[in-house]
């Protein structure tokens, strides 16, 4: 139940963020390897919302876990994550 609460919250929270903002989250996540409950349902929603705008984000999500080892970028359309190097 808090689980679903903390995504819901954060869920709300990163709906109103630009598709720029969420991947500079997500570039400021990179490398990081702490794993709370909190971290999460973060991690969670901001990869949903980034899905829920159609955006393909297969280069850092299969479907079932998230990689945080690799920035990336958005390409022109705003609709596909890369990986940089």
């Amino acid at each position: 139940m808090a689980r679903t609460y903390k995504y819901q919250k954060v869920k709300n929270g990163v709906k109103s963020l630009s598709t720029e903002a969420l991947v500079e989250q997500f570039n400021a996540l990179v490398g990081k390897r702490c794993w709370p409950s909190a971290r999460a349902a973060h991690d969670a929603a901001l990869i949903d919302t980034l899905v829920d705008r159609g955006v393909d984000v297969s280069a850092v999500y299969d479907g079932e876990s998230i990689s945080f080892r690799d920035h990336v970028v958005l390409n022109e359309d705003l609709n596909k994550l890369f990986v940089i190097k």
